[in-house]
């Protein structure tokens, strides 16, 4: 039986603004941030933390995330492992659709969605098809620049993409229950605020020996406040946060430079090479040498 159809015009409903996928070392974290259109993250392989205003939602592989726009939120990877994740960012042109998502906050579609599965599966099959590395050998190890696809391919690869967000977004208006954050924790501009100057003073802090009480003293507030104003935004405690900074930093002066251990160590504030290497073992099971020269074994292949 054949159906009679038509249309006069259509136009796309979503605007990607940025997309890719992206592997990163263990420690890895982003900041505090929001956008001003919609979040579609996928975690393609290992683990990673999404804290929402303060939530921690744990993504293993094969799940997704769709954020909402405004939605405060940051990545930070508490395993010993790097993960590998796919973001896609956009807005949607269609007064029905964003008057059905006005109110999310977040929505974890988990991996029993196969749906999503088999539309990323594609993308990344469109996108190995037309990538001139496959026939040039000397591009091989450089990421794959869509954009300078051909004109069809790359337009291909949109579409692949949109159809992706599509499925994400029917799969998110029929989901129920916890897996989705309707009601969002309101933050106060000063809270935001505050917690993003403790952080900034943490950042600063890797490089010497500056610790919680003394960060909270140069901004004029208890330690206790320090605590609850960044755990509340951030989702994790500033010690603990200041701890996955640190190491990360150590891990990577132990791989990419060739400073001596113990110079490695006063870089970070340690007051002496046995603090910096309890320390360390604490964080990884290996003392600095260990890992220094397991890492480099694996590089050499």
């Amino acid at each position: 039986m054949v159906i009679p159809f038509h249309y006069h015009t259509l136009r796309s409903v979503i605007a990607v603004a940025d997309c890719h996928l992206r592997e990163v070392e263990a420690g890895w974290s982003y900041q505090l941030h929001e956008h001003s259109g919609y979040e579609l993250l996928h975690c393609y392989k290992g683990q990673l933390s999404e804290w929402i205003h303060g939530e921690s939602v744990v993504m293993a592989a094969g799940d997704w995330l769709l954020i909402g726009p405004g939605v405060k939120h940051s990545t930070i990877n508490e395993t010993n492992s790097g993960f590998v994740y796919f973001s896609v960012h956009f807005g949607i042109e269609d007064p029905e659709l964003t008057n059905a998502l006005k109110d999310m906050n977040y929505v974890h579609l988990t991996q029993r969605f196969g749906q999503l599965e088999e539309e990323f599966a594609d993308l990344l099959g469109l996108i190995k098809r037309n990538d001139p590395s496959e026939t040039d050998v000397e591009l091989a190890a450089l990421p794959v620049n869509v954009d300078g696809f051909g004109v069809l391919a790359k337009y291909s690869i949109q579409l692949s993409v949109q159809r992706l967000v599509l499925q994400a977004l029917q799969l998110t208006t029929m989901q129920t229950g916890s897996g989705v954050q309707s009601n969002r924790k309101r933050l106060h501009a000063s809270e935001v605020e505050l917690a993003h100057v403790i952080q900034q003073k943490l950042l600063e802090a890797i490089g010497t020996g500056l610790e919680i009480n003394q960060i909270a003293k140069q901004l004029f507030i208890s330690r206790s406040h320090c605590n609850e104003v960044f755990k509340k935004v951030y989702g994790i405690a500033p010690k603990r946060f200041l701890g996955l900074m640190k190491q990360r930093r150590a891990e990577e002066l132990l791989v990419q430079s060739r400073h001596a251990v113990e110079t490695i160590g006063e870089m970070l504030g340690f007051a002496s090479l046995s603090a910096f290497s309890r320390q360390f073992k604490r964080w990884t099971s290996l003392s600095p040498q260990e890992y220094r020269l397991g890492r480099r074994k694996s590089e050499k292949g």
